[in-house]
């Protein structure tokens, strides 16, 4: 699988993504989209049918859309947020994925700007516990 097919359209550079099947202008936050969709189909062993891209939501009549939201036995598993490499991550990003986990109820959460990356995991009980890595696939 090559990692990114990007393509030069009219002086702009668009990359392909996986997911929705179609060429998408290629800003930086929007290849950090790429990278960890690439990275949780190469590395973690997601498949590309598990794996929902912008996934618009709407919970208590506001609207969201989660950059990636990935499913687990048809069940949300992973919500990734991603950002620009200089947007630093900070506690209004936290504050915006705890959103979507009170919509979703995943067990995992990630924010990234593709440099850094936080990876948590909800025990039941017992709080947050922070990842290394985003979990493989079982």
């Amino acid at each position: 699988m090559k990692p990114y097919n990007i393509k030069t359209f009219n002086g702009k550079r668009y990359v392909f993504c996986l997911i929705r099947k179609k060429y998408y202008l290629l800003t930086k936050e929007e290849l950090v989209r790429q990278k960890i969709i690439y990275y949780l189909i190469k590395n973690r062993g997601y498949k590309v049918h598990e794996i929902y891209v912008e996934f618009n939501s709407t919970f208590y009549n506001i609207k969201y859309r989660i950059d990636i939201l990935v499913l687990k036995k048809k069940r949300p598993f992973i919500i990734v947020e991603c950002k620009s490499p200089e947007v630093k991550i900070s506690s209004k990003y936290f504050d915006q994925i705890m959103k979507y986990y009170l919509r979703f109820k995943t067990q995992y959460l990630v924010l990234t700007n593709g440099m850094k990356n936080i990876i948590f995991k909800f025990e039941n009980n017992n709080g947050i516990e922070f990842l290394k890595k985003i979990p493989k696939l079982t």
